[in-house]
């Protein structure tokens, strides 16, 4: 059975992550905050380097969720610090133990428009891999640095890297639930987000398919629902709040904006998840 360290397991998404990972592998969190679930738990701060020293044992793979999540409720100097020094500190670590693999949990706001200052649209329909990163926020821009930390490890060390970019990622409880209901009611006004989502149990599955796959270096790969959060068609979206980008092939139906075909293709990712089953 692999062994697997979770930074950040105690949190919202990394609860989940952990608990449902747990069943195939033998998981292990490190937080500042003990998990509030039967797992073993060492206490660390990612941002201190010295705090690494107090996580016993060997692990096959590091999934690193720990950090801010959002630029909204912190100073832009502490989000940048925590997200990128946390995620160095990380890979130093998993050097160090010769860890052979490392999973970031990376973000669409790589691409620049969820916290967007001037005005900024996609360059095309759906959106993939291959679309340029143009962040103007310091959450965006530390996952484009995490990913760099990424890549500069996988050169240094021969490890295998993988960037895991999410859109929201949705949880099924009842705070949330509430958050998501609104959401949807006042969606002109997320047209940054692109409506993009995907929910917690299918992280759980692109990480176990990352976890399993087999590669050198470095990958990236979007990972969304398959379906937008706003339940209209993706051409409806695309002509009212984005009008004159293209569209390189046909979305119909309520599709998502970001496409994570790749991963379909590479990691066999699959998304179960739909809307309706965040309320049911």
């Amino acid at each position: 059975m692999k062994k697997l360290l979770i930074t950040g397991g105690s949190g919202l998404v990394g609860k989940y992550v952990a608990k449902d990972l747990s069943v195939d592998y033998e998981v292990a969190v490190a937080d500042k905050q003990e998990p509030n679930f039967d797992v073993r738990f060492f206490k660390i701060d990612i941002t201190k380097n010295e705090t690494f020293k107090a996580i016993e044992g060997d692990f096959d793979a590091i999934l690193h969720f720990a950090g801010i999540p959002t630029p909204l409720n912190d100073p832009e100097e502490v989000v940048f610090q925590v997200n990128t020094f946390g995620t160095f500190n990380t890979l130093q670590f998993a050097a160090a133990k010769n860890v052979k693999k490392v999973i970031l949990a990376s973000s669409e706001s790589t691409l620049g428009f969820a916290f967007a200052r001037q005005a900024h649209n996609p360059y095309y329909f759906p959106i993939d891999e291959q679309h340029p990163l143009e962040p103007q926020d310091a959450y965006g821009l530390s996952k484009v640095c995490s990913e760099e930390i990424l890549k500069s490890f996988s050169r240094g060390y021969g490890m295998h890297t993988v960037a895991l970019r999410f859109p929201w990622i949705w949880v099924p409880e009842d705070k949330e639930r509430q958050q998501y209901r609104k959401l949807i009611s006042d969606y002109p006004n997320w047209y940054k987000n692109l409506w993009a989502w995907v929910h917690v149990h299918d992280v759980s599955q692109a990480m176990a398919k990352a976890i399993e796959f087999r590669s050198d270096g470095f990958d990236r790969f979007f990972i969304a629902a398959d379906e937008n959060w706003t339940g209209f068609p993706a051409t409806e979206l695309i002509r009212k709040f984005y009008k004159g980008v293209q569209t390189v092939h046909s979305l119909e139906g309520p599709k998502s904006l970001i496409s994570s075909d790749l991963a379909r293709v590479v990691l066999k990712y699959s998304p179960k998840f739909a809307v309706s089953d965040i309320f049911d």
